[in-house]
C-alpha cells in the first residue's frame, strides 16, 4: 500500500504518527511524509530563511531513518488557510503520493495550521482524482477508497481515540527520528517549557495505558461516504 501522512511541521509527524509509519514500513509499504509549512517563523531567534534551511535538512534526515519519500510543500509557517492556491498544493500533494490511507490532524487540533490542514486534505480528496482540475502539477491519481485518520492531539486533550497501534517495539526508532529535529528542542524548551522526548513518551505511555501495551499511537478514522472499509488496515 501507499502510505502518507500529511502535517503541518517539522517534527508533527515524529511526534504524532512516526510509530505507526515505522510499522508500515517494515512490512514493505511505501511511506510519504508530506510537511506542508517549511517551519520558518518557529525560532525566536534564528532567521526565518536559514530556519527553513534547517528544518528541511532535519525532516529529510528522519525520514531517511525508514526510508520515506518526503513532500516538502514550503508554504510559510503560521501562514495555512484553506484558500484556492493551498488547495491546489494539497491535491498535488494527494496525486503524488496516491494514498491508499492518510493520516493527517484533526479538526479539533489546537494550532490553526494543524487544522487548516486537516481541512484542505478533506476537501482535496475528491479532487485528487478528478482528471479536469486547472492549474494542478501532477496527474489525477485513483478516485477510490483512500481510508483517512486523524492522528491524535499534543496531549491528547479533546482526542478519543477510536483504533490504536501499539508502537512498543518501535518506540527507540520513533525516539530517533524526533532526535533528528535538533532545532525544534531549544526552540520547544524556551518558547514552550517542552521537553519533546519527555512529551512524547508521556502521551505514548498513556495511549498505551488503554490499548493495553507499553507505548500507543492513537487515532479516529473518518467515516464519510466512499471512504469505508470492511476491514482493519492500521498495522
Amino acid at each position: 500500500m501507499n502510505i502518507l501522512c500529511v502535517v503541518a511541521h517539522p517534527d508533527d509527524i515524529e511526534i504524532l504518527c512516526a510509530g505507526t509509519l515505522i510499522r508500515y514500513a517494515r512490512q514493505g509499504h511505501t511511506v510519504t511524509m508530506a510537511v506542508f509549512t517549511n517551519g520558518n517563523m518557529g525560532d525566536a531567534v534564528i532567521e526565518p530563511e536559514k530556519l527553513a534551511l534547517i528544518r528541511e535538512q532535519e525532516t529529510r534526515a528522519a525520514a531517511a531513518i525508514i526510508g520515506a519519500k518526503v513532500i516538502w510543500c514550503d508554504v510559510m509557517d503560521e501562514h495555512v488557510f484553506p484558500d484556492p492556491e493551498q488547495r491546489r498544493k494539497m491535491i498535488d500533494v494527494l496525486r503524488e503520493a496516491d494514498p491508499d490511507v492518510i493520516f493527517t490532524h484533526s479538526p479539533n487540533d489546537y494550532h490553526p495550521d494543524h487544522r487548516y490542514v486537516g481541512q484542505l486534505v478533506f476537501d482535496a480528496y475528491f479532487q485528487k482524482g478528478l482528471p479536469h482540475i486547472p492549474g494542478q502539477s501532477f496527474p489525477a491519481c485513483r478516485f477510490g477508497q483512500s481510508q483517512l485518520y486523524y492522528m491524535d492531539n499534543l496531549g491528547g486533550i479533546g482526542f478519543l481515540p477510536t483504533e490504536y497501534v501499539d508502537i512498543s517495539d518501535v518506540f527507540d526508532i520513533k525516539k530517533a527520528m524526533l532526535a533528528c529535529h535538533k532545532s525544534q528542542f531549544e526552540a520547544m524548551k524556551t518558547l514552550a517549557d517542552t521537553d519533546l522526548l519527555d512529551m512524547i513518551e508521556v502521551q505514548a505511555r498513556f495511549r498505551g495505558l488503554a490499548a493495553g501495551c507499553r507505548y500507543a499511537e492513537g487515532f479516529t478514522r473518518l467515516d464519510a461516504f466512499q471512504r469505508g472499509l470492511t476491514s482493519r488496515i492500521l498495522p
